[in-house]
């Protein structure tokens, strides 16, 4: 019926959009704050328990809200007279993102949004022995061939997120992020 989103109505994309962008640049500034103390300390600091989670929930929350953006610019069906794919054609180009975006992953947005039913898969699909790691923050794991099985882990030295077995690197989501984020507000030259 209509060619994508009527004008008056971008209103309503944006703020969608806008709220879970802006949750993601709080989780940003929290993991900014953490690299700003590792680069004062020259990476001898000692991350506590609460600090590793607080990290590990920064990181999954950056990554939950990334998956909800790339919703609007990437649905998961093209809908009725392809309305949704249209819609997202349109934002697309209203906040100048595109294809090469990493928000496209549906890797990413599948992992985060059916995580109930991906554990379930993680946890089932072979016996779990070696290590387990529910949460870690370091550096590459050397596991001299005995398997490492993680929850969630962070890689300070690759840059790298994982969650059950599948690495994100976290620097590109992080610079779309705030692309977007900088459309809502342009900063003053």
């Amino acid at each position: 019926m209509f060619e994508g989103i009527q004008p008056p109505h971008v209103a309503f994309y944006s703020e969608s959009i806008r709220f879970h962008v802006e949750s993601a640049m709080s989780s940003i500034d929290a993991l900014a704050s953490f690299a700003e103390m590792t680069n004062q300390t020259n990476g001898s600091y000692e991350i506590t328990g609460g600090m590793q989670d607080d990290l590990l929930n920064h990181l999954q929350n950056l990554f939950l809200h990334s998956a909800t953006v790339s919703r609007y610019f990437w649905p998961s069906k093209p809908g009725k007279n392809e309305l949704h794919k249209k819609r997202a054609k349109q934002l697309q180009e209203a906040f100048g993102i595109e294809d090469s975006s990493p928000l496209k992953s549906r890797k990413l947005r599948n992992k985060l949004e059916h995580f109930d039913e991906n554990l379930d898969l993680y946890l089932n699909n072979k016996p779990i022995v070696g290590y387990i790691l529910p949460a870690y923050v370091g550096g590459e794991i050397e596991s001299e061939g005995v398997p490492v099985h993680i929850f969630r882990a962070f890689y300070i030295d690759t840059g790298e997120f994982e969650v059950l077995g599948d690495k994100f690197k976290v620097q590109p989501i992080v610079d779309e992020i705030c692309k977007i984020h900088s459309q809502f507000y342009p900063r003053s030259t």
